[in-house]
């Protein structure tokens, strides 16, 4: 029998965190690890602040589309949540949440979700964000800060998970107190490592950075260290970043990229259909080192492209002048771009969203059409709210499959003016 602290509940959904919202004698849980119409078993966790937290114990009655997970740390690791769930689920979930984004939209209900899938279910990542703590590195357990150390990460492609391995073997014994690693593949078979340490290290790191970096998977080793005024390195760290079947982009490893080459592939593809920048003026915001930014110049008569990294932006204008093409590139706040007439814009906004665009901006309602890339569907539903206020209504709408396994995805809007 199920003891005191124990109840039992009816799965409505999974979350966009990826925890399912379950409903209880107790009212609303959240819980890792079950799937929507599955009745569970749970057991209630302390929770701080926000909604009520449980621990699944035991699942009553599964979902037909429930399987085994790949990998065997998925539910304790956290970062694969839907890996318990078949593909098909894994789509209908995520195309509930970009649905959802858009209700009630002017041209939401009348516009078909298109999806683009993975060509990859497992070992499709190309960059993984690691954490430390004392000689343990690994991925944070679930809702906590605790750190698990994976033998092997399922999602990971080959060449970055030997360099995880050789980051383990060579650092490890090393490390001090706490911090972040970032391993990213460049090209095709070499990894970058940049580590962050929240605390003072030993000179001993130093010489282990430096033999890491002559190991063969491993092209290029970034250190910062509070202490330290400027990072040290060894051998190369900038990344190469296939895009397509031209030249790839490089730029500093701290800059962002995508996860998944394949998909991001389609995605830059579609973000140029969309925006039909032919004969056009263009404005790109959040453009990084240019992942949209040389299929835009190659077609628009006029292209202004701003980020607020100055080296993403050294990068940009370098993988213009290889191409041959021609922007203006600028360092400034997307926020509040350059004044002038454009009749397209392109913004690819980091998790939080483009708020304040679209409340302060002088910009709009002038361009015919917005053209909105989301790795977030709770802050586009909110830009999306903001867009339509101005005058826009949603006209196509894709969702990239672009973290199988996960509750994630990348969403493409195109806003028409109405």
């Amino acid at each position: 029998m199920p003891d005191k602290y124990s109840v039992q509940g009816h799965v409505r959904a999974v979350g966009r965190g990826g925890d399912a919202v379950v409903e209880t004698p107790d009212g609303v849980v959240l819980v890792p690890g079950a799937l929507p119409g599955e009745q569970i078993e749970l057991k209630l966790t302390p929770s701080k602040r926000g909604a009520a937290r449980g621990r699944l114990t035991r699942v009553l009655r599964a979902a037909d589309e429930r399987r085994e997970p790949a990998c065997a740390d998925a539910v304790r690791c956290g970062g694969c949540p839907l890996m318990i769930a078949t593909p098909e689920l894994q789509r209908d979930i995520k195309q509930g949440f970009l649905r959802d984004a858009c209700h009630g939209l002017p041209g939401g209900a009348d516009t078909a979700i298109e999806w683009v899938s993975s060509t990859e279910e497992l070992a499709y990542r190309r960059r993984a964000r690691l954490a430390w703590h004392g000689h343990t590195i690994g991925y944070r357990q679930l809702h906590s800060k605790r750190i698990i150390d994976i033998d092997e990460c399922a999602v990971l492609m080959q060449p970055l998970q030997r360099g995880w391995q050789a980051v383990r073997d060579g650092l490890a014994l090393s490390l001090r107190g706490s911090g972040e690693i970032q391993l990213q593949l460049t090209g095709t078979e070499r990894v970058v490592v940049d580590l962050h340490a929240s605390d003072d290290q030993a000179p001993g790191l130093f010489d282990a950075c430096e033999a890491l970096c002559r190991r063969p998977v491993i092209a290029g080793v970034t250190l910062r260290t509070r202490e330290a005024g400027r990072p040290a390195t060894w051998g190369e760290t900038d990344v190469l970043i296939r895009t397509g079947e031209g030249e790839p982009l490089e730029g500093p490893a701290e800059a962002f990229s995508q996860a998944n080459d394949a998909v991001n592939e389609k995605l830059v593809e579609a973000v140029i259909e969309l925006a039909e920048p032919g004969g056009l003026r263009v404005l790109e915001l959040h453009c990084g080192i240019g992942n949209f930014t040389a299929g835009l110049a190659a077609q628009a008569k006029t292209l202004i492209a701003v980020e607020q990294d100055p080296r993403a932006v050294e990068a940009c204008q370098r993988n213009l002048r290889r191409r041959g093409l021609k922007a203006r590139v600028a360092v400034g706040d997307a926020s509040h771009p350059p004044k002038g007439r454009y009749d397209v814009v392109v913004l690819d906004p980091p998790r939080q969203g483009a708020r304040a665009f679209f409340e302060e901006s002088h910009v709009l309602p002038g361009p015919k059409r917005l053209i909105y890339v989301s790795c977030d569907t709770a802050t586009l539903a909110r830009d999306l709210r903001l867009a339509t206020a101005k005058g826009y209504l949603v006209d196509r709408l894709i969702g990239f499959d672009m973290f199988p396994q996960t509750a994630h995805l990348e969403s493409l809007v195109r806003l028409v003016r109405a």
